[in-house]
């Protein structure tokens, strides 16, 4: 009963304190795991939301295929592994479509995002569902990817491709995917509980044309 008089000056009626019980019911929904966001799922999984080093960026009913992606960033010469470096990235549903249309084109504010810092080994990833093409275009499916860093302002890199998309040319291939575990075309696995996965490691850099100003 004082927990619930702290809140007025006079004590407080029956029908103001079931009011209460009832409000304080409702906003731990959330907290007793009514919710099935993103958030929600990464929470469920033990994934920190905040800075940690890896995400999930899809609720559990969001349709098409689930896929995980994952790998590490290195320093520019690309042996040592980098703590710290943030890794943001969006993209299409599983239709091809973006929930926003940015006017420069850059819809980073979509639906479908996350964001992940890296840990002590360098190491991201991100949980995720298979994205599709632009509606009408011969676009690959991708993932739009950003980094940043200490000492490393935000700037884009190549986006995350796919091996096995029809509009993935050979001349793509030959030029993205020659850079061995670099390489920004993944060769996606489905593993024994139905996920695909695939992984990119990321070799950091100063930016100069890529880079974003932010």
């Amino acid at each position: 009963m004082r927990l619930f008089e702290l809140f007025s000056k006079r004590p407080i009626s029956t029908g103001r304190m079931n009011f209460l019980i009832g409000l304080v019911a409702v906003i731990s929904l959330p907290i007793a795991g009514f919710s099935c966001g993103p958030r929600a799922v990464a929470e469920k999984a033990g994934i920190d939301t905040g800075t940690s080093w890896k995400t999930v960026i899809v609720s559990e009913k969001e349709p098409g295929e689930p896929l995980i992606i994952s790998g590490r960033i290195f320093a520019p010469d690309g042996t040592t592994p980098l703590e710290g470096i943030n890794l943001l990235v969006y993209q299409t549903d599983a239709t091809g479509v973006y929930s926003t249309r940015a006017q420069d084109g850059i819809n980073r504010n979509t639906r479908i995002n996350g964001a992940m810092r890296t840990d002590a080994q360098g190491r991201y990833e991100f949980r995720t569902i298979k994205p599709g093409s632009y509606p009408g275009s011969r676009n690959p499916a991708h993932i739009h990817a950003y980094v940043s860093g200490p000492g490393y302002p935000e700037y884009w890199i190549d986006d995350f491709l796919f091996a096995d998309d029809p509009f993935v040319t050979e001349e793509m291939k030959n030029r993205l995917g020659s850079k061995g575990s670099f390489s920004s075309v993944l060769k996606l696995e489905r593993g024994q509980d139905g996920i695909l996965r695939g992984a990119r490691d990321i070799r950091i850099e100063k930016c100069s044309r890529n880079c974003t100003g932010r």
